[in-house]
Formats: C-alpha cells, structure tokens, sequence
C-alpha cells in the first residue's frame, strides 16, 4: 500500500472493511430495505389483520377445493396464501444473523400453521362425511420427490424476491411450494379420524418449510442480501443455524426416502401379483380388478362364465406372498344380445322401454348387481336379479314406469350377492334358478289361497304340489308356466292339488249341571 492510498472504511464508521469472498456481491441499501419490507421483516402496519384474512381466506378455498376433487381450486388456493412471506423472511434473518427476528417471523409461521389445521377442521366439521378424495390422498403421502420440489422452489421464491426483476415468478413458486393445500389436508384428516393421513400430511408440510428455509439461506448469502462484513463477522453463528436446518432436512430425508421405497416394493409387488392372477385366469373372459394394499390381496372378478379353481391361485400367491390373506370377489353377470329380423311388435316395444328403465335405475343406484329377467305380466313389471347389499329404493323405479304406463306397478324378486372366500363352493345357475322360481311359486300360491307343501325343480321340470280349499283354474296354471318361463327358458310345469276341508269344532253348555257337555263334530 502506497502512502497515498487508503484503506477502504465503512459508511459507519467501524473501521476497515474486511476482504469479502470473490464469489459474494452486496445489494445496494435500498434494495436490501426493499427486500425485508416485502418480507415484512422490518414493522409494517396492519400486516397482521391483511395476513390473517389472506391465510383465512386461502384455507377455506383449499378444504373446498380438497372435498370437491378439483385441482383448479386447490392451485387457486395456493395462490391465495400468504404462507410463504414469513417462511422466507426466517430464512432472510438467519442468513443475516438476525436470530430474534428470525425466532419471531417462525413463531409467525407455527400460529399461521395451527390457524390453517385448526381452520379446515372446523370446516370439515360441517361438511358430509364422504370419502377422502384424491386430492387429499395425494397429500398425505409425501417421499423424496417432494423434497426435491420443495428446496427447488424455495430457491426460485428467495431468488425472485431478491432479484425485482425476476417477481413474476412468484406465482409459480407458490403453486410448486403448495403450503396451504397439505395444512387443509391434515386437519380433514383429523376430522375423519385418520391419524395416519394427517400425520403424512403434516410431514409433507414440514420438508416444505425446512427445504424452502435452507435453500432460501443459500440464496440470501450468495446474492448478496447480506452484508459483506456481517457475513464475515458472524459467520460461525451462521454456520450453526444453517447446520441445524440442514439436520431437520436431512431427518426429514430419510422419512421421505423410506416410504420411497417402500412404494417402489409396493408398485413392484402389485404387478407382481396382477401377472400371477392374469396367468390363472388364462383365456378367461371374466374381467379382473387386483388391489395389493395393506398386506392384503384382493380380487375381483366380474362376468357370467365361472371362474377357475381358486385353490390355484392360492397356493401361486402363498408361495410369494406367505404373509399375505388373499380375497377373491366373483360377481356374477350376463350381457343379452337381441336380433331383430322382424318388426317388433307393440308388446315387445314396451318390455323394451320397460327393461331399459329397470337398467337405468340399477345403474343410478351404483351398486353391482345382476339383472335375470324383465318380464311384464298383467301391469306388473317382475325383475329377477341379484344385488349386492339391500336393492335401491322401488319408489325410483315406480316413477320412472309411469312415464312409460302409469298402470305398470313394479315387482321385485331378489336375491343378495355374496362374497366368495378361498374354499368356499360356488352356487350353481341351477340353484340361482331354483330359489327364484320358489319365490314365484310362493307368490302364485299366495294369492289364491294355497299352501305350498312340496316344491322340486330338476332343471328341466318344475314340480309343485299345493294344497287348499278351491283347485288352482286352467289360466292360473298358465299364468305359473309363462312366470317359470321367465326365469327359465324351457320348462315343464306340474302342479298337484290336494283339497283341504276345514274342520268345525262346537262346543255347547247345557243350561243344567246334571247334564253332561255335548261336543258335534262335522267334517265337511
């Protein structure tokens, strides 16, 4: 140094500056005072009240958006929170050694995050309780990819609130960060009892917040928010913090790379078992849904043909899965086809418009069923079919017949779906058969005063003895064939008739105690 230069000295008058790093620049003063005012580091009047409304505000179209599936919603309110101005000022005030400050911008931020949870709550509180949506669930578990997208963000939201130029792309940085949607998700969660859930869900949050408060440190640094000399004479006070956050983040790391993993295995593990199921149905025609979820394997079956030896299939799943308990479903259905050679006639019209409701009332219903038969006889519709659970209601199919006839009054012969287990038999078309039409033939006897006493079906003959005081008309025995024919399409039907004669007893008191009582009986 010549005797004519000298040391450069700070504005303040502290003494010398200290050589600064080759790759840090400082911010001129009024953009750094431009920076902690939008971060709200610096006091700025009714910054609370505007922040508690914009949170408010953000949560309630965040737990809408959350229980009606929509993601146009849930962006909405990402765009909404406010959440991210005081998440970057604490990292702002760590890099600058600011530790009161930055203490207080994290206490705004835990009051921010209780309000939101505590808020969707509530929210929930009143809503129907209906499934957790996909939305939601896509929320609650959270894994290595998240962390990634968090420090990434974080890195974008710091560097545009640094550089005015580069604000634009603050909007995109909240919808990448997402801290309100995960805050909804965990208190409707709670709401629904699902500990599980809302603890994901949480955790998402956190790698958000820690990832966004290291990378936004990072970014402070190196663009030069803070000072040369603060930098340089707090640097070891900064170094613990940020060895802190980066301990929180790597924690967080390995819980996120862990379910990671573990859906990885799982992913692995369901097409594992999908080619295991797809190599035992063969060339079966019967459609497959397969769901390795929990430890538990469970398949679905749907379709009219009958599916193969489950025992198969148990023993291909044990040997991979010994762990696992296997549920195999089977729903029995039937596709009808119609050829039409020849106009159709007025009847065959109307069983058309007929069995096209009984179809639309099944399928509104949105329960699995299996639809045998339509048939109409004398204005009264007979569906044969089989549900799964109770029928829905028979006043949707009364109102939706008297649009076609308001004569037509509906008749329901049911039976329920059962679940197959592993070992269990199958029923039969011939016993599906069987109990429909005892169910008719209970009815046609019921109405004319007849008492079943014996009932066979073979698959080809329908047997049916009855008893009663008047033998069933010629009609009335059509009437039972052409219901038989409805279940089963070529049948013969017997009835035997036995005559019951009703028997009187009378008893009558003698007017004196020395005569003995008198008892008639006459048997007609």
């Amino acid at each position: 140094m010549t005797a004519t230069e000298q040391p450069k000295t700070s504005n303040d008058g502290l003494g010398p500056l200290p050589r600064k790093p080759w790759w840090h620049r400082s911010l001129q003063p009024e953009d750094r005072r431009r920076v902690l005012t939008d971060l709200a580091v610096v006091r700025l009047d009714q910054w609370a009240f505007r922040f508690t409304v914009m949170l408010t505000l953000s949560v309630i179209v965040a737990v809408m958006g959350l229980w009606l599936n929509s993601a146009a919603v849930v962006i909405g309110a990402m765009l909404l929170a406010p959440l991210m101005q005081p998440v970057l000022a604490t990292g702002a005030c760590l890099s600058m050694a600011l530790f009161s400050k930055a203490l207080w911008s994290f206490v705004k931020v835990i009051l921010a995050t209780v309000w939101c949870v505590l808020l969707a709550y509530i929210l929930s509180r009143f809503l129907p309780d209906t499934e957790l949506t996909s939305e939601i669930m896509a929320r609650t578990q959270p894994d290595i990819k998240d962390l990634i997208v968090a420090l990434a963000a974080g890195t974008a939201g710091a560097y545009a609130t640094v550089r005015a130029d580069a604000s634009s792309s603050l909007p995109g940085v909240a919808i990448a960060v997402a801290l309100v949607p995960p805050l909804a998700a965990a208190g409707v969660a709670l709401e629904a009892s699902k500990l599980t859930l809302a603890t994901g869900a949480l955790l998402l949050y956190g790698t958000n917040l820690a990832a966004i408060i290291l990378a936004s440190i990072f970014v402070f640094v190196t663009t030069g928010l803070v000072s040369t000399r603060r930098l340089l004479n707090n640097r070891l006070r900064m170094s613990i913090a940020v060895l802190a956050v980066a301990a929180t983040v790597m924690l967080l790391s390995t819980q996120l790379y862990e379910s990671f993993r573990q859906s990885i295995e799982q992913n692995q593990q369901q097409i594992q078992v999908e080619a295991v199921v797809d190599a035992w149905l063969g060339d079966s025609s019967l459609s497959r849904t397969v769901v390795f979820e929990d430890e538990a394997i469970s398949v679905a079956l749907r379709g009219g043909e009958l599916p193969p030896d489950q025992s198969i299939l148990q023993e291909e799943l044990a040997r991979d899965f010994p762990d696992s308990p296997i549920i195999v479903e089977w729903i029995r259905t039937q596709q009808a086809t119609t050829t039409t050679t020849a106009p159709v006639a007025a009847d065959q019209l109307r069983l058309e418009r007929v069995t096209a409701a009984v179809e639309d009332w099944l399928a509104n219903a949105e329960i699995d069923y299996q639809l045998d038969r339509v048939s109409i006889d004398d204005n009264t519709v007979r569906v044969n079919g089989a549900f799964a659970g109770d029928p829905p209601s028979i006043v949707d199919l009364t109102e939706a017949l008297a649009e076609i006839d308001p004569a037509l009054a509906p008749r329901l012969n049911w039976v329920e779906l059962e679940t197959i287990q592993p070992g269990d038999e199958v029923v039969t078309p011939l016993e599906l058969n069987s109990e429909s039409l005892a169910t008719i033939t209970a009815d046609w006897a019921r109405r004319r005063r007849l008492v079943v006493r014996e009932f066979t079906f073979d698959g080809a003959a329908l047997t049916v003895e009855v008893a009663g005081e008047t033998p069933p008309s010629a009609i009335s025995l059509r009437q039972l064939e052409e219901q038989a024919l409805t279940v089963v399409d070529e049948v013969t039907v017997e009835v035997f008739y036995i005559e019951r004669r009703p028997i009187t007893t009378t008893t009558t008191t003698p007017t004196t105690s020395s005569n003995p009582e008198t008892t008639t009986t006459t048997s007609g």
